[in-house]
C-alpha cells in the first residue's frame, strides 16, 4: 500500500477485511516512528513546563510552534514508508512506490470508483469477502505494537447472530462513533500588528538564548541534576497501562525550551493587554 498525503489519508477498503495486515502494520509504524514521541512530548510539557491543555491560548501556541514540524515528520515518515521493501511472493521486495509505478505502466492510472460514496452504500453493494472477524468493543483493528497491546477483556459473551449485525458492530466502533471532543484554540491577539510584535519579541528572546525561570529547564530545577530522558504515557481503555518513551535527543529539550520561551512572551503580552 502506498501512502498519499500522509498516513492519516491512506486509502483502504471499508468494511470487514480478511487481508488488512499491511494497513494494520502501517498504523503500528505511525505510532512507533513518530506519533507516540510527540504525544510523550506534549505530556512532558503538561507535567513539567506549565502547559494547560484546557487553555485555548495554550493550544493556539502549540499549533503555532509545532504544527509545521509535526507535518514535516509525517511527510518524512510517508516518504520512508513508500520506499521500504515489501516481502512476499507478489512483491519481490519492491517498495510501494515501485509497485505503484509498475502498476501504472501495466494497467494505467487507477480511478477509485467509490470516491465520495458513503461507507453504508459501499457496504451494501460491495459486501464482505471471506470469514468475518468480530472484534471486541475496545479493539479498533488498526493494529498496535506489542508494548501497547491491551489484554483486558470486558466481553459479555454475546456474539452477533447475523452477518449484518457483525458488520454493524464493527463499523459502529470505527466510523460511527460519536464525535471526539477537540480542544478549542483561539488566537489571543486582537489584531495582526500585535501578533507580529509577539513574533518579533519571541525571536529576540530566542536570539539572546534567554531561559525562563520556574519552568524546570535549569540544572537546579531538575531532579538529580539531570533533565529526564524518558516520559511516561498511558494507554488502554482505562489508561491503566504505561509506556516509557525516550526523549533523550537534544531536539526535544530544545523544543521544550522554545515552548517555555514562547509561553513567557505570550504571558507578557496577555498581561499587558489586560492592564
Amino acid at each position: 500500500m502506498i501512502m498519499k498525503n500522509g498516513p492519516r489519508h491512506a486509502s483502504f477498503m471499508w468494511g470487514s477485511s480478511t487481508r488488512n495486515t499491511r494497513i494494520e502494520r502501517l498504523w503500528v509504524e505511525v505510532g512507533t516512528q513518530f506519533a507516540r514521541r510527540w504525544r510523550a512530548f506534549f505530556t512532558r510539557l503538561e507535567n513539567y513546563h506549565r502547559l494547560d491543555p484546557q487553555a485555548a491560548n495554550h493550544i493556539w501556541l502549540l499549533q503555532s510552534l509545532f504544527l509545521d514540524e509535526i507535518n514535516s515528520d509525517c511527510l518524512n515518515f510517508q516518504a520512508e514508508w513508500n520506499c521500504h521493501p515489501i516481502r512476499g511472493p507478489d512483491t519481490n521486495n519492491k517498495s510501494p512506490k515501485d509497485l505503484r509505478f509498475l502498476g501504472h505502466l501495466q494497467f494505467g492510472i487507477y480511478r477509485d470508483d467509490c470516491e465520495g460514496v458513503h461507507p453504508d452504500v459501499i457496504n451494501e453493494y460491495y459486501g464482505v469477502h471471506g470469514h468475518t472477524t468480530t472484534r471486541q468493543r475496545h479493539q479498533t483493528g488498526a493494529g498496535h505494537p506489542a508494548d501497547e497491546e491491551d489484554s483486558d477483556s470486558d466481553s459479555d459473551g454475546e456474539h452477533p447472530s447475523t452477518m449484518v449485525q457483525a458488520i454493524n458492530n464493527q463499523q459502529r466502533h470505527q466510523i460511527r462513533h460519536e464525535a471526539i471532543s477537540v480542544p478549542s484554540q483561539q488566537n489571543p491577539f486582537v489584531d495582526d500588528a500585535t501578533r507580529q510584535q509577539f513574533s518579533a519579541t519571541l525571536d529576540e528572546v530566542i536570539a539572546n538564548d534567554i531561559t525562563p525561570n520556574n519552568c524546570r529547564l535549569t540544572l537546579d530545577e531538575w531532579h538529580g541534576d539531570e533533565y529526564p530522558t524518558f516520559e511516561t504515557i498511558t494507554f488502554g481503555r482505562r489508561g491503566s497501562k504505561e509506556l516509557h518513551v525516550s526523549l533523550a535527543e537534544p531536539i526535544w529539550f530544545n523544543r521544550a525550551k522554545l515552548w517555555c520561551q514562547a509561553l513567557l512572551v505570550l504571558s507578557y503580552f496577555l498581561t499587558a493587554s489586560s492592564d
